[in-house]
Order: C-alpha cells, then sequence, then structure tokens
C-alpha cells in the first residue's frame, strides 16, 4: 500500500473508534480478559513442581531449527508419542494455532474442494481457506439447518468437502453441538475439521475426548495459548494427513521448532490434565453464579461457557465502560469488528479458576453502574 493509502486508513480506524494500540501489562488490576482458564499460568506453585521435575534436564531456549533439520529434540518426539496414546490418533506439533490452523487446511485441500464453515470460526480458518482457493460457503453459526440444507445440495457436486467448527467460540461465549455435526457426517460423509481453542483444558483433554466422538474427527486442532497455560498447538489426525503436512505443510516445513523448554512444559501440563478437576469444577460454579448475577442486574449475554459477551454495540459507548472498568482495578478489554460484526462491540468477560465470588460480585456491580450511566 503506498503511505497515503496507510494514513487514510489509520485516520478512518481512530474517527470509527476501532484503532487498536498496544496496552502496556503492568499485572496491576483484576484480569477479565485473560484466556488462562484453569488458572495454570498464574500458579506459581505449578512453576515450581516443573522445574524440580526437570532438574538437571539441558531444556534449551531455542530449538534453532526446524523440525525437518535438528529441531526434533526427543522432549518433542516424546509429547507426540504421548498424545497418540491419549487421543490414539497421530499427533504433529505445530508454533501457533494459527499456523497449524491455516496449514492444515491450505496443505490438504485444494479449488477442487468444498470448505463448510460456521460463519463464526477463527480468522486462521478463513485464511487458510482463502490459501487453499476451495469453494466456501458460511452458514449461519450454530445453525445446522442451514449447514444440512448446504450438505444436501452440494455432496453430489464435491467429492471432497471439509465442514469446520470450532467447540467453544470465544466471542459469544457458546458452544458447538458436535454430536449433531458428527450424525450430520456419518449421513454424508465429509471430512471434519474441529478447533479445540476454547475447550482443551476447561473440558479435560478437550470436549471431542470427553464426549466420545473422536474417532469421527478427521482433523482436531488443540491450540495451547489459552487453558493450556503455553504456546503451540497440536493436530490430531491420522498418519497419511501426518506424512502429507510432513512433506508439503510450509508453515511447518519453514518454521523454526518450539523450544524445548516450552515443549516440556507442554509435556508437563498434558500428563498433569487429569489432576486439575477441581480447578474445573470450580470453574463452572463461578460460570453459574455470575450468569445469575447477572440476570438479576438485567444485564444480557447468550453465553453458555465461563466466557461471558456482554455486547454494548456502539464502539465510542464500550471504549468508555472498557476504559472506566480499568481505572476502577479491572481489567476488561473491548472486543470490536473485524473481530465481531459492525455494531455488536462487547465485553467479553473471561472467567478463570482463580477468581472468586466475592470479587465477581464486585466486578458485576461495578459493570451495571458504568452500563447504566452510559447507555
Amino acid at each position: 500500500m503506498r503511505e497515503e493509502a496507510i494514513v487514510k486508513e489509520l485516520l478512518k480506524l481512530k474517527k470509527e473508534e476501532n484503532y487498536r494500540t498496544l496496552k502496556l501489562n503492568e499485572r496491576k488490576g483484576i484480569n477479565f480478559s485473560s484466556n488462562d482458564y484453569l488458572g495454570l499460568n498464574e500458579d506459581k506453585e505449578l512453576r515450581v513442581e516443573f522445574f524440580e521435575k526437570f532438574q538437571g534436564v539441558d531444556l534449551l531456549f531455542s530449538s534453532s531449527s526446524s523440525r525437518l533439520l535438528t529441531g526434533s529434540y526427543p522432549i518433542i518426539m516424546n509429547l507426540e508419542k504421548e498424545l497418540e496414546i491419549i487421543y490414539n490418533k497421530k499427533a504433529l506439533l505445530f508454533n501457533s494455532g494459527y499456523d497449524a490452523n491455516t496449514c492444515l487446511i491450505e496443505t490438504l485441500f485444494s479449488k477442487n474442494s468444498l470448505i463448510i464453515s460456521d460463519r463464526y470460526n477463527h480468522s486462521s480458518i478463513y485464511s487458510g481457506i482463502k490459501a487453499s482457493e476451495a469453494k466456501l460457503l458460511r452458514y449461519r453459526h450454530l445453525d445446522y439447518t442451514q449447514l444440512e440444507n448446504f450438505l444436501k445440495k452440494y455432496s453430489s457436486e464435491y467429492e471432497d468437502i471439509l465442514v469446520v467448527s470450532e467447540t467453544v467460540y470465544s466471542m459469544d461465549g457458546d458452544r458447538a453441538d458436535i454430536k449433531k455435526i458428527v450424525e450430520l457426517k456419518k449421513k454424508y460423509k465429509f471430512k471434519l475439521l474441529i478447533d479445540e481453542a476454547h475447550s482443551f483444558g476447561v473440558s479435560g483433554y478437550g470436549e471431542c475426548y470427553e464426549t466420545g466422538v473422536l474417532d469421527a474427527i478427521d482433523y482436531l486442532v488443540i491450540p495451547l495459548g489459552k487453558a493450556g497455560a503455553s504456546i503451540g498447538a497440536y493436530v490430531l489426525t491420522d498418519e497419511l494427513s501426518k506424512e502429507y503436512l510432513i512433506n508439503k505443510g510450509k508453515k511447518f516445513i519453514y518454521t523454526t521448532a518450539l523450544p524445548p523448554i516450552n515443549v516440556a512444559w507442554n509435556f508437563f501440563i498434558l500428563k498433569k490434565m487429569q489432576e486439575f478437576e477441581s480447578r474445573r469444577e470450580n470453574l463452572v460454579k463461578l460460570s453459574i453464579y455470575t450468569k445469575k448475577l447477572l440476570s438479576e442486574y438485567r444485564i444480557q449475554t447468550i453465553s453458555t461457557t465461563n466466557i461471558i459477551s456482554v455486547v454494548v454495540g456502539e464502539n465510542r459507548k464500550v471504549n468508555i465502560i472498557s476504559e472506566n472498568l480499568r481505572e476502577k482495578g479491572y481489567l476488561v478489554y473491548p472486543i470490536k469488528e473485524p473481530t465481531v460484526p459492525k455494531g455488536t462491540a462487547r465485553l467479553r468477560i473471561s472467567l478463570t479458576a482463580y477468581h472468586s465470588k466475592e470479587i465477581i460480585y464486585k466486578f458485576v456491580k461495578e459493570l451495571k453502574n458504568e452500563i447504566d450511566s452510559i447507555l
């Protein structure tokens, strides 16, 4: 882009109150914008246990190579073997959920494919679809009647069909009906990609694992930057797809592998996942409590999870509410287009296992005051 065009676009964003800036995280205030759902990243005792467990192990801070050269350290290979035992699928570790989704779709699908995607799927999924040049159909969010109508219409025209869904949607805080999608798969014989970014950890090994539908999932993507308290992403698939990704996936081939110390932490959390059940139970209780409290204060949300979405509407108003709450010690940042549809700017309140009912009560009371003062 020419410099004049860049300046014009930035001025437009500022006028629409949709301009982004980097904000220094000084760890001050109560954080309601963190994706550390189980509180693992904030757990100092857990970190001490990790370093004690790997005491004497030479955990490097860089792999200094791609996986296909010298980046496949024993810890990475052992992690993938452990994943294969748990999920009964072949595993491949990527550096991020964005890379995993994009690489998987752009590598395994082409202009001869049809990809049917929930309209609210993550940007990484649409980046992969665009790069693949596949025909794209978007069904209305969680509208499985429309999904089936697409399948009825196009199943005879395409031999290669992929349906893509997340399990938990982070902007509305609602859940997909994975069992319903699996039922449709049995009927129409498509390939199925599921992203578990916001359900891994919160639902143990993920909702697909916990609901017993793993066998029906062709490509399971598990990003680790949320309840996984880390970085990277697991791709669980069949042996042929894994082999093809290793040989043709550009974002895998040409990327320096994750540092061994990060991989060791991923392995550590994976092995301890079943020990976090009390945190999961507490998070469910806090979610129920919060939604009940919001209802009492007549604050609407369609959330069914620990991610609470409160739609304000206008960018200006949501900016003011967010700033006022931060001044009162509550970190909760506004979400605006293009992340969410225009006119649906919102506060995305992320509950974690280390919040308390007392903290939540005080926060919701302040939230109510701020909403009433501006709406």
